[in-house]
This record gives C-alpha cells, structure tokens and sequence, in this order.
C-alpha cells in the first residue's frame, strides 16, 4: 500500500465535520460489495488484475447515469467580493500589494474571464475522474441484473479497511436527495486553474476540495437509494488503478443465491 499522511488527514477530516462537509465513511470492517458482469475480455482482464495485483479499475466519470451527478444546477455568484475570496491565494498581490488598495470593483472590473475559467472547470471534472462503485448489499435482484450481466456475472466481498487512509481518493457513502444539488460558480472558480497557473491552485483548500466533491460525486437522485452505493472517487496519476490491502477481499459470490467460490 502507497505511504499517508494520517495526521493530515486526520487534521483536515476535522475540519470537514466541524463544518458539516463530511462524507458518511463506511467503518473498517464494513463489507463493500462490487458487481462485476464478465461480460467480456475487458472485465475477465480487470478481475485478473484484482486478483493478482490487489487493484481495482475505476470507470470513467463520462459512464455515469444519474442525471444529478457531474450535472448539479449551477448559480452564478460571482461579483468583486467573491472573486476576490476565491482568488485570494493567487491573486492579491494585485491589491494587497498598493499602499492604498484599490477597491474591489476596480480590481476586478470585468467578471466574464472568471466565469469563464469557473465553467471551463467544470466542463473538464468528468474527463479527469474515475469511480470505483460499490454497495452495502448483496441480497438486490435489481443490482444482480444491471451490474452483473443479469446474473451471469459475479460479486466481490471486501471489507472496507483494504481501502482506508488515502490521499489520492476520496471513500464516501452516496447522499440521495429528491432535488438536484446546486454548485456556486465561485466554488468551481476556487478549484480552477488559470492559464499557464499552477498544476493545482493554492485556494483549493481540503474544505473546498470535499465540498465540490459532495456535489458533484456523492449526491444522486433518491430513486437509486436501494443500491445503499459506497464509492471511491479519484484522479489518476501515474497510473489508472486503486490498489487495495490483499486480505480485504474475503470471497467471490456467484449469483444471488450463490456461494462465495474463492476466499
């Protein structure tokens, strides 16, 4: 398993929960269950590499079908005061820097570059995530049938500690909610990178970071609530995979009614 910051993370999880941004994370030994349809080479291959590697591929954010998720109803808050708080890291030296400080609305007399590098981020976030789904139950007929290849496929038990403390993903329970999430354009612009600007933007802090993932990743429609969906959310790297600790996978069940065939 690849090295964490534990006191970092700890650090920053306190922050999200004393502010209310936190994800429900599934305890250690919490059984995640993955649905896999060995449909075809492809998913023979990515089965062989879990079990020969501990790995896990995710599907690219562009795959998903609920109509919430990467599509939350954006607002347009964007003025001289929020500008400058979400650009704040970035840019004010150009105001902070004057013996007198220029007001806000002359430092940022025209708005439309801003909305444009917040939309532009947000027309980029499905190409540059990918999702590893799983869910709490095993006993759906339902999940059986659309994610196994109507029951020809199989289903992977892990406990949920072969996935714990990482930096470079995100494990979180799914929200369902009756109405879509909304997501201010000054959140989006925070995250943003300016062109030729820093590979990640010093105002994307923890909190904003988690706050945009809550929308965009773990908030779908209240009809999918019976999938009880954990996730892994990520960005990949160097490579496309989310390695896992060997002993968390504790059997493959064939079938709805079927029996683990390997532990």
């Amino acid at each position: 398993m690849e090295d964490y910051d534990f006191e970092r993370w700890a650090s920053e999880e306190i922050i999200r929960l004393q502010s209310g941004i936190n994800l429900r994370r599934p305890s250690d030994y919490q059984s995640l269950f993955k649905y896999v349809s060995l449909s075809s080479e492809t998913s023979w291959k990515h089965l062989y590499r879990t079990l020969h590697n501990s790995e896990l591929t995710g599907s690219s954010a562009l795959t998903l079908n609920d109509p919430f998720e990467l599509s939350p109803y954006v607002f347009d808050d964007l003025t001289p005061n929020t500008i400058a708080e979400a650009v704040k890291h970035v840019d004010n030296a150009r105001w902070l820097s004057d013996q007198e400080p220029k007001p806000l609305k002359e430092v940022f007399p025209d708005i439309t570059p801003y909305r444009k590098q917040a939309m532009d981020y947000l027309g980029t976030v499905a190409t540059r995530y990918r999702i590893i789904a799983f869910c709490e139950r095993i006993d759906s007929s339902l999940l059986w049938a659309h994610y196994a290849n109507s029951y020809q496929g199989a289903c992977l038990h892990f406990l949920a500690k072969g996935f714990r403390w990482h930096g470079r993903y995100t494990l979180g329970r799914v929200k369902y909610s009756k109405h879509r999430p909304a997501y201010p354009l000054s959140l989006a612009l925070a995250l943003s990178t300016p062109v030729n600007g820093p590979p990640i933007p010093m105002n994307a802090t923890p909190l904003r970071r988690a706050e945009s993932n809550q929308i965009l990743f773990f908030t779908k429609a209240e009809d999918w609530a019976y999938e009880a969906e954990a996730r892994i959310v990520y960005e990949p790297k160097d490579n496309d995979v989310v390695k896992f600790k060997e002993d968390s996978l504790v059997s493959i069940i064939v079938g709805p009614t079927g029996s683990a065939c390997w532990s």
